[in-house]
């Protein structure tokens, strides 16, 4: 779609965007200076709530059971639009937000105030939903268990990168814990006494290596040693290992799984240990696309006069809890960018979130959702074109 020359309502909603802008960059830096970890971003979750209320939004929380979660509406709930703009809020330990949640979650707040203050409330319902924990993979899937996106027709927010792409896809992944227990004896003096749990646990990642030259070139699967004995002259009798399985398509990540846990199985009988393998509740789906939603937000960063990054959907892809969220409704996630060769969860990428290259992101990922939920707004066959990508 060729660039345009905005419309009343793009005018105004721009213009609201940047009227509030500077509050949002303060909110932004004060973030950044004072992160918070996944289910402790009670200070974070405050201020985005007291954003909220102070722009006519109806505040709801704690909801499904998270401490720090909540739902900030505006506009009627027989609205012919409903939307989501998700607002994520928490850090990583030591690195702070080098995830760039200091951004991707201002960018939410300022983009819903804005729309609250152009549209009609018979027009649009917007819900900020308040996100945590996504670093640890359990907000969302708990929002979405609990109904949260029940009703809504689609989901959104934008995420800090070295990239900018409309359509950004995410690996399923599934988190195991594996708990090998033997039989403790003296190392030297009665080792044929001894069931050696460490061996299950070498033994395991040894048939993973192997299994590797089988498996489909889109399984991921990593893992570390958590668990492996007290001393050296001591067989140990309790060994444990964590280890994760990512694909982007459903039914290669389901036998991937299967093809580890047989691993798990085979190398526990072969040290003659006992197997428990636990599956944790931080796992993931792959994310369900929205070529229609995507296609939307690529044709509003056109109407910025902004050019996506030559990077596939694919490409540099991790794990996220909005999958879960892709699963309910339609729903997006594209990238901006913050700067140049950047990594995720790194010191750098955290830096960068504090640079003038960061805030000009936070106001990019505002404009473009917004300009994205006006476009459904004002356009019924979009919305029944991304209604009909989701079913």
């Amino acid at each position: 779609m060729a660039a345009e020359e905005p419309i009343h309502g793009e005018c105004a909603l721009l213009a609201a965007i940047g009227t509030a802008a500077p509050q949002a960059l303060e909110l932004a830096r004060w973030m950044g200076a004072n992160p918070e970890l996944s289910l402790e971003e009670h200070q974070t979750s405050q201020h985005f709530q007291a954003w909220c209320r102070a722009r006519g939004f109806a505040l709801e929380g704690p909801v499904a059971g998270l401490e720090t979660a909540f739902l900030a509406r505006w506009g009627r709930d027989d609205a012919p639009v409903r939307i989501a703009l998700l607002a994520e809020m928490d850090a990583l330990p030591e690195i702070g937000h080098a995830c760039g949640h200091n951004l991707s979650g201002p960018a939410s707040l300022l983009a819903a105030s804005a729309l609250a203050e152009v549209l009609a409330p018979q027009a649009l319902q917007v819900v900020v939903v308040g996100c945590p924990a996504e670093e640890i993979g359990v907000g969302k899937r708990r929002l979405v268990e609990a109904g949260i996106f029940d009703g809504l027709d689609a989901a959104m927010m934008a995420h800090a990168s070295d990239m900018r792409r409309a359509h950004r896809l995410f690996l399923g992944n599934r988190k195991f814990e594996l708990i090998f227990r033997g039989r403790s004896a003296h190392a030297a003096a009665y080792p044929h006494e001894g069931v050696n749990a460490l061996d299950a646990v070498i033994g395991f990642f040894v048939a993973v290596g192997l299994l590797r030259q089988q498996l489909p070139s889109g399984v991921r699967i990593h893992g570390i040693v958590s668990e492996g004995g007290t001393a050296p002259n001591v067989i140990p009798e309790r060994a444990a290992a964590r280890v994760w399985v990512r694909c982007l398509d459903a039914a290669q990540l389901g036998d991937a799984v299967e093809r580890v846990r047989a691993c798990a199985e085979g190398a526990a009988r072969a040290a003659g240990a006992q197997l428990e393998m636990r599956e944790q509740e931080s796992g993931s789906p792959p994310m369900r696309p929205n070529p229609p939603l995507a296609d939307l937000y690529r044709e509003q960063l056109t109407r910025l006069g902004l050019a996506e990054s030559p990077h596939a959907p694919d490409e540099s892809i991790g794990s996220s809890d909005i999958t879960h969220v892709s699963r309910a409704l339609p729903t997006i996630h594209p990238n901006f960018p913050i700067g140049r060769n950047l990594q995720l969860h790194t010191r750098a990428f955290a830096q960068a979130t504090s640079s003038a290259e960061g805030e000009a992101g936070l106001l990019e990922a505002a404009r473009a959702l917004a300009l994205t939920v006006l476009a459904l707004v004002e356009q019924p066959a979009l919305r029944a074109a991304v209604a009909r990508a989701g079913a």
